[in-house]
């Protein structure tokens, strides 16, 4: 019998792939589905009703690790969220998010993510990006706005959020490479230990 989680993330989304065991719905918005070998990060799970357990913090996130990246021609220092406590809760229950605020989720593994707004009450954009690092698609996600945004591609393994306007104002666009001083993206998978 397939086990339906309900989660509320900060911007990850529900995810089509192969045949369905859980799906886990987050609160900035994201859901993904999730395999029902996979190894996650434990997370105390809140009764919410009986089909429905929440993962994410009901606080806003604190001292989350930080990692630099290079988006192009500019190094950013940003939040690091990987495991599914810190994915579930994202941006929930913070006041606002600065002009040079970022949120970067490491998922496992690439397939379609989708992000939206509960408990979020500021506007954000959300970057989609594939396993090699290309920023794919860039998104507007609503204050409040429960409604998932769906990347168009199923091969989107993290997201960047930021301020609503950073992208514009950074010149940053669909094609643009991410990387860690390091080299390619994938390389935080394997530091965050992730399956």
């Amino acid at each position: 019998m397939t086990l339906w989680l309900s989660l509320v993330l900060a911007g990850c989304g529900p995810s089509a792939g192969p045949a369905p065991t859980k799906v886990v719905e987050s609160g900035s918005g994201a859901s993904s589905a999730i395999r029902s070998n996979a190894v996650v990060a434990p997370a105390v799970p809140v009764p919410v009703e009986e089909t429905e357990v929440v993962l994410h913090q009901m606080r806003a996130q604190t001292n989350l690790p930080q990692v630099k990246l290079y988006v192009g021609a500019h190094e950013i220092t940003t939040d690091l969220c990987a495991t599914v406590t810190q994915v579930a809760t994202g941006l929930m229950w913070r006041e606002s998010i600065g002009a040079e605020e970022t949120m970067f989720f490491v998922f496992a593994t690439p397939q379609q993510r989708s992000f939206y707004m509960k408990n979020v009450p500021f506007p954000i954009a959300a970057g989609y990006i594939d396993p090699e690092g290309v920023l794919q698609e860039i998104v507007q996600l609503k204050a409040m706005d429960p409604t998932p945004v769906y990347s168009k591609s199923d091969r989107i393994q993290f997201v960047l959020e930021t301020a609503p306007d950073w992208f514009e104002r950074k010149g940053v666009a669909v094609g643009t490479v991410l990387a860690t001083p390091d080299g390619p993206l994938k390389g935080l998978v394997r530091r965050a230990r992730l399956p």
